[in-house]
């Protein structure tokens, strides 16, 4: 389940993590925790045990998750559509990442 947990940035640049991501990570004191940036403003917390492409899964079920939760509320209901949204967000990115259109590889 995809959820936001908001936790405050002590001036020592420290973070708390919630309980529950304690628990669900089996993270204890001193342990080490893994932070991989993804994408400007996206950081996936995990143990350092999990591979690349078990944290790539994680990440992706987690968008497809919300992504389907943000759809249904905007009332969009029908896969093209879906499909259609999920380009332009495509390229709105690319262009703000880039600064450029985004161009297919032949």
């Amino acid at each position: 389940m995809s959820t936001v947990t908001v936790s405050r940035v002590t001036r020592e640049g420290q973070i708390t993590l919630p309980q529950d991501i304690r628990e669900e990570l089996d993270v204890h004191g001193g342990e080490d925790i893994t932070l991989q940036r993804v994408a400007k403003g996206i950081v996936i917390l995990s143990k350092p045990s999990l591979s690349r492409p078990q944290v790539a899964e994680s990440l992706l079920k987690s968008l497809v998750i919300g992504i389907g939760q943000e759809a249904e509320r905007m009332g969009i209901r029908e896969e093209e559509d879906l499909d259609a949204l999920v380009k332009i967000l495509r390229r709105h990115s690319f262009e703000e990442r880039y600064g450029g259109t985004e161009r297919r590889i032949q």
